[in-house]
């Protein structure tokens, strides 16, 4: 079997609807390629929705923050909700701020928070932040998201979404699934002062 042919059969199937008699599950390609009606989030998560960020979300998604980034795989030292607030507020008061979330039940399980920018190719997104509540991490939330953030994006006239993540880790597999790629001719320097 080529490669080619093993991707799309892992996508196109899913091992617990063929043990599942009767079963709703959808397979890993009805989660990342969804048509663009947006009523498959609804149907599959249907306590969720997707919206725009509002100021009044700003505490809450410290909290969220400061929970998923201080655990597995990242384990940064976010010491304080107060450190992790400063950080994101520091986000939301740039001038072309934009945010989302996903959330039901007064309760937000995913944040994307970024910025808009002008460049030459048209107007670009690029994402801050994402981050998925640690309990969710895995059920198909923060591909949901990144589809639901695509479609509002297209519709809002962005032509490309850009976004730095750690290699080697969960996220960079997420983001390749996702259909984000490395571009080659790119590199991220830093300077320790």
């Amino acid at each position: 079997m080529s490669i080619k042919s093993s991707v799309k059969e892992h996508f196109t199937s899913n091992p617990l609807k063929d043990h599942l008699e009767g079963s709703s599950l959808k397979s890993h390609w009805d989660y990342f390629f969804q048509n663009e009606s947006g009523n498959e989030i609804s149907q599959e998560f249907n306590e969720l929705s997707f919206r725009k960020f509002t100021r009044q979300d700003l505490d809450e998604c410290a909290l969220l923050f400061k929970k998923v980034f201080s655990d597995d795989p990242w384990y940064d030292e976010w010491v304080s909700w107060e450190q992790s607030r400063k950080y994101l507020k520091e986000l939301v008061e740039n001038p072309v701020f934009e945010g989302f979330v996903m959330g039901g039940d007064s309760k937000i399980v995913a944040v994307c928070l970024g910025h808009q920018r002008s460049w030459w190719r048209g107007k670009e997104f690029f994402v801050d932040e994402l981050f998925v509540e640690n309990e969710r991490q895995g059920n198909g939330i923060g591909g949901a998201t990144v589809n639901l953030l695509f479609k509002v994006l297209r519709e809002e006239g962005y032509t490309r979404v850009i976004l730095l993540t750690n290699k080697g880790i969960p996220a960079e597999t997420f983001y390749l699934k996702n259909g984000f790629y490395n571009n080659e001719n790119r590199t991220v320097m830093v300077k320790e002062l």
